[in-house]
């Protein structure tokens, strides 16, 4: 009769061992230091804008200067007229510059995050898996490589939305409630239209992709973060073309002579004149001539009717960024089935 013995396999042989496990959970160790660090980042900036905020909001409080303009009565007086400048109220309004400058420096930071986060997150996201071989060895062990890409894009996906929507939320917070005493500012420009609201979020997630896509296509992490800032700053600039257009502008007009009126919360896109057969024209040299009768009589020979101005009202900035926050959604999901579909192909 003989004696043996049996092993009994350890929990690491089972796989049954007590902790996650799984592609998902390897991405999140792999890259915990990194989402740590940019969490502290992001934490820090956040706390900056909220206390940005909070200190204005009291200094528009305590000097009753809510609701107000450099063109309209605040208190029963005209505020930026010679003869008040000297006053109290003239003085509480101008040092409002001092939180102008931080909104709008902070705005053109979270402008640059989606660059950041395509350069620096997405590209090397893949790209240097595939680089180091890292990749293939993973698919060797039983993971399916569609299932690896959605496990390592999820973590910074997940982030970079929480992350963004936060900044997001404290500027809307920021600027939106006191947006009226920021002269000069217009609400549709890059700042602060691309730094409120859904829109950065969506932005960012798109850029992520697209530093992903990069990186999956060119296999290499420098050529792939190039690829990634080309690109986004493009997909920013396109936005920027393409966003006046995603709405009809609503039309002031006036008599030629007359600049129309148009909302003072108005984004003003463009004016000129128009014509008796209802062509437009952007310039004409009749603006210039000192003399009335001259003037008029400029107008009469350009067959010119009236002039005109195109707006956008502020009841349109919501729908402005639902929409430009859907194209980049939109575009991010057809990047992340791209990846998918091309993963799934490639071979290694």
């Amino acid at each position: 009769m003989t004696t043996g013995t049996i092993s009994r396999p350890g929990p690491r042989a089972t796989g049954a061992g007590p902790g996650p496990r799984g592609p998902l959970w390897l991405a999140w160790r792999r890259r915990r230091a990194a989402l740590l660090a940019g969490g502290v980042l992001v934490l820090a900036l956040a706390g900056y804008l909220a206390y940005q905020r909070t200190g204005m909001a009291a200094f528009v409080a305590d000097h009753h200067l809510t609701g107000c303009r450099l063109w309209q009565d605040c208190g029963g007086r005209r505020v930026g007229s010679e003869s008040d400048r000297p006053t109290a109220l003239a003085r509480a309004y101008s040092h409002l510059g001092t939180y102008r400058t931080p909104l709008l420096t902070t705005g053109r930071l979270m402008l640059a995050l989606p660059a950041v986060i395509g350069a620096f997150v997405g590209a090397p996201l893949v790209a240097r898996e595939l680089e180091s071989g890292t990749a293939t060895l993973v698919w060797s062990q039983s993971v399916g490589r569609r299932r690896w890409l959605l496990a390592t894009l999820a973590v910074p996906a997940a982030a970079t939305v929480a992350a963004t929507t936060l900044l997001s939320a404290l500027f809307t917070w920021w600027w939106w409630p006191h947006r009226a005493l920021f002269d000069g500012v217009a609400w549709g420009t890059a700042v602060p239209f691309d730094a409120a609201g859904p829109a950065p979020v969506a932005l960012s997630l798109l850029s992520l992709l697209l530093g992903t896509a990069c990186g999956l296509l060119l296999r290499r992490t420098l050529p792939a973060m190039a690829c990634a800032l080309t690109l986004t700053a493009g997909a920013l600039y396109g936005l920027q073309w393409l966003r006046p257009r995603l709405l009809s502008p609503h039309t002031a007009t006036a008599n030629a002579g007359t600049y129309p009126e148009t909302p003072a919360d108005a984004w003003r896109l463009g004016s000129g004149y128009l014509t008796r057969s209802g062509g437009r024209i952007a310039e004409t040299g009749c603006d210039s001539i000192a003399d009335p009768a001259s003037r008029m009589r400029c107008f009469d020979r350009h067959h010119l009717l009236a002039q005109y101005a195109d707006y956008h009202p502020l009841g349109h900035f919501w729908p402005l960024q639902w929409i430009q926050a859907g194209i980049c959604l939109a575009a991010a999901a057809a990047l992340a089935a791209f990846c998918l579909w091309w993963i799934g192909r490639r071979r290694g």
